[in-house]
């Protein structure tokens, strides 16, 4: 027996592995715990056997110490490739006839390694060379070496590349650990292609203890097993809520899919996280998203501080949440508007009805009657203002793209306008509640012939949203102000109740309603929907061509 360098070397290396083999089968039930635990494994016999052939004096000897090695040779490249696979998410690719063919040349290599006497496949001529003192073997190697040796480095190489990838998209979080593993695992590949090239006089399974060693820096110090690549995937991408991954200088370095769906952008990583989510940070109130599908949507955001300084940001759709609150919100402001109605208009005509009564009773004049009758009819149309105000749905809006000339029409039908016509100047689209536009349109149209002696509605498109204009008796400019309350009318026969439901819609849609004088005499309402509507966009798109 001898003791060299190389003995000492291999032995180190050889133990160095066998302890990280072990720190990785506690680690067994994490995903690629026990390939890894394998190739440490297969590491260990490798450079033990590498050991027991350096110490060996005797060609015998050193042969059985060979064809040691071969076991771990064996293992070694098919460990390897299953750990990178699942340490990439990558399991989609380790079925069982991928894995079968993955250990045809290791299972045959093995085979032919410890039969190699009967027919030199892998080794045709072995001798002991002694030189200062030292016995060192030479082997001259077969066909079926080289086989094996191409094959070693095909797996090592599609291992390599595994890693590459998940290096590639992965958040810093976890590239500490992919660069450790890679440049644990390039030292032996590097000092193969030298030992063969005969630049280094130590066989490459010596330097397994350096990749023993990066896996356990990265088993220890960046908690390899414990957060890989594969637990984002299978975590953060399955969750409903969207997660950014913000780092310490405010860039996004990681998204999943409900974070691009929620807010409807693609390209996240690497924006600066103000500019992905505006000012949405500075309050805890549930914001309004427009989503991939062009939906509008309802998101909480919430932050929450990372080790390395950067920041962990959670988008939750709370859409539901929100349009029950809101709805609640609105059913409560509708009671209440009804009360006020009741309480105030009912109750005065009431009140004349029941003193004319009296007083018809006592003097049976028929004036008293019909001033009664009178009384009871204001109530009357009350009553259905009220009812209908009552029922215009105002809940949260379910916004979809909305042609105005098709809702126009459809409003005009449904509306006491007796002779009027309507005219649809230019349409366009609009991001709204179908519904609640038409109902809008209704209680304009109805204004308008009702109350301003309108013969023509107009309906128009514009830049900033859409126009209803009228060529009736229009609104004094004492009155704009104050048409938009509740209760508030200028004519003895109305209630008050449409135009304020008018604001009531355009309010829910985050709309400005304005209030001024038509070219043709009469009211011309205008509604900034905040953004342009598609004819619009579409006449500036002609203009630039």
């Amino acid at each position: 027996m001898q003791v060299t360098p190389e003995v000492w070397v291999s032995s180190l290396s050889g133990a160095a592995a066998l302890l990280v083999a072990g720190y990785s089968w506690r680690l067994r039930s994490a995903p690629g715990a026990r390939a890894l635990t394998a190739f440490l494994l297969a590491a260990a016999l490798w450079a033990a056997g590498n050991a027991a052939q350096a110490a060996a004096t005797t060609l015998p000897q050193k042969l059985v110490a060979v064809d040691v090695q071969y076991v771990g040779i064996a293992v070694a490249p098919v460990a390897w490739v299953v750990f990178a696979a699942r340490y990439a998410d990558r399991d989609s690719w380790l079925t069982p006839r991928t894995l079968g063919l993955l250990c045809v040349v290791p299972l045959v290599t093995l085979t032919v390694a410890w039969t190699n006497d009967s027919h030199a496949l892998l080794r045709t001529g072995a001798a002991l060379e002694r030189a200062g003192g030292v016995v060192t073997l030479t082997r001259e190697f077969g066909p079926w070496f080289w086989v094996a040796w191409a094959y070693f480095g095909v797996t090592n190489t599609i291992g390599t590349g595994l890693l590459l990838a998940a290096l590639v998209r992965s958040p810093p979080a976890f590239r500490g650990q992919v660069v450790a593993v890679l440049a644990g695992v390039s030292v032996p590949a590097v000092a193969q292609v030298a030992y063969f090239a005969g630049a280094s006089a130590f066989e490459p399974e010596a330097f397994v203890g350096v990749t023993a060693l990066a896996f356990g820096y990265a088993l220890s110090q960046h908690s390899l097993l414990d957060v890989v690549p594969v637990a984002r995937d299978t975590l953060v991408e399955e969750l409903d809520d969207g997660v950014l991954v913000v780092d310490a200088t405010g860039r996004v370095v990681d998204a999943n899919r409900a974070a691009t769906r929620l807010l409807d952008t693609t390209d996240v990583v690497g924006e600066p996280v103000g500019r992905v989510l505006s000012d949405r940070l500075d309050g805890e109130a549930p914001v309004s998203v427009t989503d991939a599908e062009g939906r509008e949507r309802w998101v909480a955001v919430t932050e929450s501080g990372l080790d390395n300084d950067g920041t962990l940001v959670r988008v939750r759709d709370v859409t539901d949440l929100e349009r029950k609150r809101r709805e609640l919100a609105r059913e409560n402001d509708r009671l209440n508007r009804v009360a006020d109605t009741i309480s105030h208009d009912v109750r005065s005509p009431l009140t004349v009805a029941s003193g004319s009564l009296a007083l018809a009773r006592e003097t049976g004049d028929a004036e008293d009657f019909e001033r009664a009758a009178r009384a009871l009819d204001r109530v009357e149309r009350v009553v259905d203002s009220t009812v209908r105000a009552a029922r215009t749905d105002l809940g949260v809006p379910e916004r979809e793209r909305v042609d105005l000339g098709s809702v126009a029409r459809d409003a005009w039908e449904t509306s006491e306008t007796g002779d009027a016509a309507l005219e649809v100047e230019s349409t366009g689209t609009v991001l709204a509640d179908r519904a609640q536009v038409r109902s809008l349109l209704e209680n304009l149209f109805r204004n308008a012939v009702a109350h301003g002696d309108a013969t023509t509605v107009t309906v128009r498109a514009t830049d900033a949203g859409f126009v209803v204009a009228d060529d009736g008796t229009g609104i004094a400019a004492g009155e704009r102000g104050r048409v938009f309350d509740t209760g508030y009318t200028t004519s003895d026969a109305g209630t008050g109740l449409g135009l304020s439901i008018v604001q009531a819609i355009a309010d829910a849609h985050g709309w400005i309603v304005s209030l001024d004088a038509a070219e043709t005499g009469g009211a011309r309402f205008a509604f900034d929907t905040g953004s342009e509507t598609r004819a619009a966009q579409q006449q500036k798109a002609e203009r630039r061509d």
